[in-house]
C-alpha cells in the first residue's frame, strides 16, 4: 500500500501511453551520457520531446551542443532553451564539438517549461539529468504550475551504493551541485522517480559502442565524435550510461522497478532514506539486460 505524504503521493509505476510528452533537462557537454540519453529519447516512438533545456554552468554553450546534436540526428524540429548560467567546476569535455555549432540566441528555459506545463497540465514528464538548477528555478518562480507536471524523473542521488558501486553512499554530483534545489524538489509533492547511483551505473562496453557507431547514421557519427572527445579529455574509454537509465525509465519503467520511500537531502548533498511517509519512488537495482534490450535496438 502506498502512503499519502503531507506534500503529495509516492505514485506507482504505470505504462506510459504512446507520444508521452517529455522535456529533457540536461548538462550535456561534461560527461558523455547526456548525449546517449538524448539520442535514445529522440529515437523512441513512445516519446514526444517537446524541448531540450540546458542547465548548470555554461548553459549557452550546452545549448549550442544540443542544437548541433539535434541537427545531426535529423531532429532540428526539437527546440532548445537556455537555463540560467551558474558557476561550475566541471570540465566541459566536448567544448570543441559544441563550438562547431553556429552561435545564436536561445530563449529562456524556465519560461518555456512553465508555459509548456500550463498548456499541457498533468501531461508532461520532466526528465532532469543535470544539477537541479533549472528545477529549483521553476519551483521558486511558479510552484503551483510546477505542481502540474505529470512527474519528474531524475538521475540523481545515492542511497545504498556510491560511485563504483561501493557499498557506501556518496554525495552524488547532480544533488551536490544544487542542494537547495534538490531539497525543494523532494518536498514539492510532484510525483518523483529517482534513478540514483545504485541503479544507473551501467557501462557501454566497447562491443556495444562498435555496434552503435557501425550504423553510420548522422546521430551515431555525432555520438562517436563526442565520445572520442570525451575520452580524450577524461582518459576513459567506456561511458557509464547514468543519464540514459533515467531516459529509458521514462519510456519503459520495467527496466528499473521503483520502491516508494522517504528521502531527505542533507546539507552535504547526501540523499538519506529515512522513516516517514514516502516522497519519492526510487530504483535501487536496475535490469541491465532489459535496459540494453530497449536501448540498443533503437535506430540511432
Amino acid at each position: 500500500m502506498l502512503l499519502l505524504a503531507s506534500v503529495g503521493l509516492a505514485h506507482p509505476a504505470a505504462q506510459q501511453p504512446r507520444n508521452s510528452k517529455v522535456i529533457f533537462d540536461t548538462d550535456i557537454g561534461d560527461d558523455i551520457d547526456d548525449a546517449y540519453a538524448l539520442g535514445f529519447l529522440l529515437r523512441s516512438p513512445e516519446i514526444k520531446v517537446l524541448g531540450v533545456t540546458t542547465a548548470f554552468g555554461d548553459t549557452h554553450l550546452r545549448a549550442r551542443l544540443a542544437t548541433r546534436f539535434l541537427n545531426a540526428a535529423g531532429r532540428g524540429d526539437v527546440p532548445v532553451f537556455e537555463g540560467p548560467k551558474t558557476i561550475a567546476k566541471s570540465d566541459f569535455t566536448q567544448r570543441k564539438w559544441a563550438e562547431g555549432s553556429p552561435d545564436q540566441a536561445y530563449p529562456d528555459a524556465i519560461g518555456f517549461i512553465l508555459d509548456a506545463i500550463r498548456r499541457n497540465p498533468g501531461e508532461i514528464t520532466l526528465v532532469s539529468v543535470a544539477p537541479l538548477t533549472n528545477v529549483g528555478a521553476l519551483i521558486e518562480r511558479d510552484p503551483k504550475t510546477f505542481h502540474k507536471l505529470k512527474r519528474v524523473v531524475i538521475m540523481g542521488g545515492s542511497v545504498e551504493h556510491g560511485y563504483g558501486n561501493k557499498v557506501q553512499p556518496d554525495a552524488e554530483w547532480n544533488i551536490e551541485n544544487d542542494i537547495p534545489a534538490a531539497k525543494a524538489l523532494f518536498i514539492s509533492g510532484v510525483p518523483l522517480y529517482v534513478m540514483p547511483l545504485d541503479s544507473s551505473q551501467i557501462p557501454l562496453e566497447p562491443s556495444r559502442q562498435s555496434e552503435l557507431f557501425g550504423k553510420k547514421t548522422g546521430m551515431t557519427m555525432a555520438l562517436e565524435e563526442l565520445t572520442a572527445e570525451w575520452s580524450a579529455a577524461t582518459n576513459h574509454k567506456t561511458p557509464t550510461l547514468f543519464d540514459a537509465v533515467a531516459a529509458a525509465y521514462a519510456v519503459e519503467e520495467e527496466i528499473c522497478p521503483t520502491t516508494a520511500m522517504r528521502i531527505e537531502v542533507d546539507s552535504k548533498g547526501f540523499t538519506r532514506k529515512v522513516d516517514g511517509v514516502a516522497n519519492a519512488n526510487v530504483c535501487l537495482q536496475s535490469k541491465p539486460s532489459a535496459f540494453f534490450g530497449l536501448f540498443m535496438p533503437r535506430s540511432f
